[in-house]
């Protein structure tokens, strides 16, 4: 058993405060609708991002595989490569979060490895095309997705409810009422089924079938959600049912940005913990996962004022329905990124999505000079943080820490 050194050390501290920092940096992916249309307070809704975050990050490794095993060759990540592929990212973190510039975490981190890999290794330790396929296209499709899906949710609503008075719905009340009580049931049966099983059978004679698995996890939420939505739309009117809805869909973000972004850190320090061998596969230790999702829940507790100002107020002026079409496009999408691994910026879908949202009012409607700011600092972080990276592991090299 290889024994943790101090660079080791660095990297895991490293990595920690890096998902701090995305707490605070990427509250905003989750509460910046429901807190500009005042849905919630503030606090409460920083308080709910951090929760959920924390049982998302802990549900699928996926992401982490992927930035663990897929995108440099493991065998040339030195611990030093991965302490300054950290560092390079959290300073550029730091500097787009000070001036109020959503960009993503996601790619500053993985620009920050491919640039301290390549000035260790040369271009030949990344994996080209596993970055283009996992990174580079969905860099590029999660937003529009986001976008198209957002306007299309946008658009169904509006013709949906497009002569629904604002205080009575009262089409199809009772059937809503039954399915979603129904649905509220199964969860909770599934639950109490699991919960039985674990307590009175012996963990060997229980069958592959009845493991709770992330997949289990996620079905059984989606369903919870689909019968609270329902019993909210029966019992509201539109002008409360979205506001109702609203917090869910914020929750849905708010798990989605825990199960992808904290699963980038979990990813560095498995790579790390390989190189150093101290591990003989990118399998993620619980104790990795359960940190990394602590350290992100505490980040979101900080807030991120300035991104969420950008977020909730810049690009469009938003009410509750225009938020629960944003953050239920963006949640899909990313959460469909996370089950094919894909480490995705979860900035960039909901803020795909916002602007999805908002053009399908009218293109007038959208803040353009804002999405032009955005696709810059987008744009800009897989290179700097690349050169961030780079410098960072020069300075190590020269320190010889």
């Amino acid at each position: 058993m290889h024994e943790a050194t101090i660079l080791m050390w660095l990297v895991v501290i490293g990595a920690l405060a890096f998902d701090y920092i995305n707490g605070f940096h990427d509250t905003a992916n989750a509460i910046a609708t429901v807190v500009s249309t005042r849905v919630l307070k503030p606090g409460t809704a920083i308080l709910m991002a951090a929760g959920l975050n924390l049982l998302g990050a802990v549900v699928a490794t996926e992401v982490a595989k992927t930035i663990a095993g897929d995108i440099v060759n493991a065998s040339m990540a030195t611990e030093a490569v991965v302490l300054a592929a950290v560092l390079g990212g959290i300073v550029w973190n730091i500097i787009t979060w000070k001036f109020g510039i959503p960009s993503s975490s996601s790619h500053a981190l993985i620009g920050g490895l491919c640039g301290a890999a390549i000035m260790h290794a040369g271009p030949d330790v990344v994996h080209w095309s596993h970055l283009t396929q996992k990174v580079l296209i969905p860099l590029v499709a999660s937003p529009l997705a986001g976008f198209i899906l957002g306007g299309a949710v946008m658009v169904i609503i509006s013709v949906l409810f497009a002569r629904a008075h604002p205080h009575h719905i009262t089409t199809f009340r009772i059937p809503l009422i039954i399915l979603g009580s129904l649905a509220l049931l199964f969860v909770a049966t599934k639950v109490f089924h699991f919960a039985y099983e674990y307590i009175t059978v012996p963990k060997e004679k229980i069958e592959a079938k009845d493991t709770i698995t992330p997949l289990f996890l996620l079905e059984i939420t989606g369903i919870a959600f689909v019968g609270v939505a329902m019993i909210t739309l029966a019992t509201a009117g539109t002008s409360g049912m979205f506001r109702r809805l609203q917090v869910l869909s914020a929750a849905s973000m708010a798990f989605a940005h825990g199960q992808n972004d904290a699963q980038k850190s979990m990813g560095i320090i498995t790579l790390a913990l390989v190189s150093n061998g101290m591990l003989k596969e990118a399998t993620v230790p619980t104790w990795v996962k359960l940190s990394c999702a602590i350290a992100m829940a505490l980040g979101t507790s900080a807030g991120g004022w300035r991104i969420i100002k950008t977020m909730g107020h810049k690009i469009i002026r938003l009410e509750p329905v225009n938020g629960f079409a944003a953050e239920t496009a963006g949640a899909a999408v990313i959460l469909t990124a996370s089950h094919f691994g894909m480490p995705v910026s979860t900035t960039h879908c909901i803020a795909g999505s916002i602007f999805g949202v908002g053009a399908s009012k009218r293109l007038s409607a959208v803040r353009w000079q804002v999405a032009y700011n955005m696709v810059v600092a987008w744009v800009l972080t897989l290179p700097a943080a690349a050169a961030f990276g780079a410098i960072f592991y020069l300075l190590l090299k020269i320190s010889r820490i």
